[in-house]
């Protein structure tokens, strides 16, 4: 947060604010974001969707740069979160990859309010330093994590990165194509991905993953392995 809470570690009512009262006010800038953009986005449109005073607003957060810069980092962190736990609990590499690629179309990112401001995220990370920082931190992480992956599936390491960025990039081009222009089914998006999936199986001999259009969800592994926790710690490491 933009600013170190004093009051955090007080015992009682005021402890159970100052704990959530930081979350509400990025609830309240998400909100505003998704439905009035960040052109739109004042401390008194935050405190109503949020249900907080102004005055709590300046207090936990210093600026109106800081409430955009918090709303980003609260989306990537949740992202980061989602691939973390695949990581921890899917051990097959080329699954992880197609399981790390389908989180970015969950309703949570995809479907919801979330999805429109992932743009504006991309668009401010041009204006704003920090967010500039923040987009290449959370652009390298996803990058890095396929190319351990494809290292692990016996790719060398140019050869690794240089797919898992055509693997971003196909990603984020699909998912431009689907949310934004309207111009692709999700199935269509589903095949695309599974058809460079299926070229990366056929190099290392593995059975290509599918994606579960109905579900939109793949199969999970009931248990950890030595391979999944070093694919967590591989993410956490960065």
């Amino acid at each position: 947060m933009s600013r170190v809470v004093g009051n955090m570690d007080q015992p009682g009512k005021n402890a159970s604010i100052a704990r959530d009262t930081p979350q509400a006010i990025i609830d309240g800038v998400l909100s505003v974001m998704a439905k009035e953009g960040i052109a739109n986005l004042t401390t008194k449109l935050v405190s109503k969707r949020a249900g907080v005073s102004t005055a709590s607003i300046h207090y936990f957060f210093d600026t109106k740069d800081a409430l955009i810069y918090q709303a980003f980092l609260y989306m990537v962190r949740t992202l980061r979160e989602e691939t973390i736990a695949i990581r921890r609990t899917e051990p097959d590499p080329l699954k992880r990859i197609a399981r790390s690629l389908e989180v970015h179309f969950s309703p949570f990112h995809f479907m919801a309010d979330i999805s429109i401001i992932w743009p504006q995220f991309w668009a401010y990370s041009g204006a704003d330093k920090s967010v500039a920082r923040l987009m290449h931190i959370f652009s390298s992480r996803m990058i890095s994590n396929s190319t351990a992956d494809l290292r692990e599936l016996g790719f060398s390491r140019a050869a690794a990165r240089m797919k898992a960025i055509e693997l971003s990039a196909l990603q984020r081009g699909l998912w431009i194509e689907r949310r934004l222009a309207l111009s692709v089914r999700q199935e269509e998006c589903w095949r695309i991905l599974e058809t460079a999936l299926a070229a990366i199986a056929k190099e290392t001999g593995r059975t290509a993953p599918k994606f579960n259009a109905k579900t939109n969800a793949m199969d999970r592994p009931d248990s950890s392995t030595g391979s999944q926790q070093k694919a967590a710690d591989h993410d956490q490491s960065k």
